[in-house]
């Protein structure tokens, strides 16, 4: 029912834009492809709608003959009685299959808007919010919209339909019965609205609470390892009970309110029913009142009250839902910071030629770089040396346009990245960083991330290259071997030479080497520099790296220090300057020493 649609090939995560909100929320957006189906459900809410009001009028026209003495007909009287249960019993079928249908494409149609909203999203959003929390919003919290829209919508709506009716039926049989049923309601309703007030905020700090926790457990599990180093265990999980207790007492308070509800509709009804009783038995004394329409009426009483018993019984399900439609809107109403605009072009194949003209950028007020300007020939290979902080990996990340300048451009083969689509410019690029990132699937599936249709002997040629073949080769079931969460079956040097081969057979005009190197050794990163030597040859390279084996191969070196370009040349050229470089390189040959 939801995996064979057409329109989901047609959707592009890159290019999708922030659904429109559907009463008020965004995350009920999907809604409005399911116009058919709803009709459907309203219709069968109609047909249950009608079955639920003739059976009371059914029963009274029988009261009604028995009273004046005559049997016929009540036959027939009985058979209606029973096809309208049925047909309502029918309804209730159609009712719950259709929405359910509706929901469930509604909450994966959402969870599908959410990722690909996620997926847009720069990394300085990341930055401010644990990755749990995250995950949490596309899984829990769409998840909680399934019972919100199958469940406590349908219900409300199915019997506050009812309820007119009824009341409407009501209204024609006996008027003052009518009046007199009704006389608790307004109270009763005012009591709920009143108690009410806080529940919203109330189930949205559960919410944000249960996330947390959530966050916590996945930042413990993933960092099992310190936590037993450090023999932390304890301390590790004195916080982890804390912030359970935490949420403990706040879903008992939560439950503790939502326990005032039941009783005021269950006395509403109560109430309703003894009035309804005591006029209608005055009205039976006095002549006024038929039996027949106290019995009608009295059977309708309970129907009236439903919509509150529905509210009472559904309230937990409702608050969570919304807390959760309304953490999810505040994912798709956020405006990606870097996006494309009108009018963007494509720019493979690209040259390579990039530029950085006047840039300025800093993260959270602290300026990062200042004013750095440089140019990249297409096919050249520049190194980046510093010390830790200096703006090196934040020139690979506004290259990848991760980040855009807050004064200044970059360009690339002349035009400002902000010209050119995401899409085109991240194709255009290979990266290998010192922070090795490795999904849980096979090692052929890993390397052949940037470049998923490639064969198998493009797999195992830039795996040789790399020099990651051998290793591979020796893993109990070779390239098919999974590499486990982030690689966690491999060492760090593995990791590193299948990230290697990753970027390798991607083969993008432009490649970025941050610290490429670092986790293999020495042995491994001369054989690695030969196979760099020959791979690198006609495509611009941006490497940053420490060690003077992968710096002095560079055509250009440029120094920098606290976010500025203090020295540009070949390695030759810098060691000739005896300054900033060449105290570099002396610290570390003497440290090598």
């Amino acid at each position: 029912m939801i995996e064979d649609r057409p329109e989901e090939s047609r959707f592009d995560p890159v290019t999708a834009r922030a659904p429109r909100p559907v009463f008020g929320l965004r995350a009920l957006a999907p809604l409005r492809r399911y116009k058919r189906l709803i009709a459907l459900v309203l219709a069968s809410i109609a047909a249950g709608t009608v079955m639920t009001l003739a059976g009371p009028l059914l029963v009274r026209e029988v009261v009604s003959r028995v009273q004046a003495g005559t049997t016929d007909g009540i036959a027939v009287l009985a058979v209606l009685i029973f096809a309208s249960y049925a047909g309502r019993s029918a309804s209730a079928f159609a009712i719950f299959h259709w929405v359910h249908i509706v929901a469930f494409r509604t909450v994966h149609d959402t969870r599908r808007a959410l990722y690909a909203q996620i997926q847009r999203l720069p990394p300085s959003w990341f930055a401010n919010r644990p990755s749990g929390e995250v995950v949490t919003r596309v899984t829990e919290d769409t998840t909680r919209l399934e019972p919100l829209l199958a469940d406590v919508t349908h219900e409300l709506l199915s019997s506050a339909v009812v309820a007119v009716g009824v009341l409407a039926m009501s209204v024609y049989i006996d008027p003052l019965l009518a009046f007199v049923a009704v006389l608790p309601l307004p109270f009763a309703l005012a009591y709920l609205l009143w108690q009410g007030r806080s529940v919203g905020g109330a189930f949205g700090d559960e919410s944000a609470r249960f996330a947390a926790l959530s966050a916590e457990v996945q930042d413990h599990v993933g960092g099992i390892a310190e936590i037993q180093g450090f023999t932390r265990e304890r301390q590790m999980h004195r916080a982890l009970s804390r912030r359970s207790r935490g949420l403990a007492r706040r879903e008992i308070s939560n439950r503790t309110l939502m326990a005032r509800f039941g009783p005021a509709v269950e006395s509403a009804t109560g109430l309703a029913i003894a009035l309804v009783v005591w006029v209608g038995g005055l009205g039976l004394a006095a002549g006024r009142v038929e039996v027949a329409d106290l019995i009608a009426v009295l059977l309708y009483v309970g129907a009236i009250y439903q919509p509150l018993n529905t509210v009472v019984h559904g309230v937990e399900l409702m608050q969570k839902g919304l807390a959760s439609a309304r953490r999810i809107d505040e994912v798709l109403a956020t405006v990606p910071e870097i996006a494309d605009r009108p009018g963007a072009v494509d720019p493979r194949p690209a040259r390579g030629a990039i530029a950085f003209e006047n840039v300025t950028f800093g993260y959270d007020g602290s300026t990062v770089l200042r004013d750095v300007s440089f140019r990249i020939d297409p096919g050249v290979r520049v190194a980046l040396v510093g010390a830790t902080g200096a703006g090196k990996s934040t020139i690979a990340a506004l290259l990848s346009r991760f980040h855009d300048p807050q004064s200044g451009r970059v360009t690339l083969d002349g035009r400002d990245l902000r010209d050119l689509t995401l899409a085109g410019l991240r194709d255009s690029i290979a990266r290998v960083s010192q922070d090795v990132f490795l999904f849980d699937a096979t090692v052929r599936e890993v390397i052949a991330f940037g470049r998923p249709h490639a064969g198998p002997a493009d797999i195992e040629a830039a795996a040789r290259a790399a020099e990651a073949h051998e290793f591979i080769a020796s893993l109990p079931e070779g390239y098919e071997t999974r590499v486990g969460e982030r690689g966690v079956r491999l060492s760090g040097g593995q990791k590193q030479r299948i990230s290697i081969a990753r970027a390798l057979l991607k083969d993008a005009p432009i490649l970025v080497l941050d610290e490429a190197t670092s986790a293999v050794d020495v042995a491994t990163e001369a054989a690695l520099q030969a196979t760099f030597d020959r791979l690198l040859a006609g495509r611009t390279s941006v490497i940053i790296a420490h060690r003077l084996s992968t710096i002095r191969s560079a055509d250009r070196i440029l120094v920098l220090d606290r976010g500025s370009i203090i020295e540009s040349g070949s390695h030759a050229e810098l060691l000739a300057l005896n300054g900033a470089y060449s105290s570099f390189i002396s610290r570390q040959t003497g440290a090598a020493a």
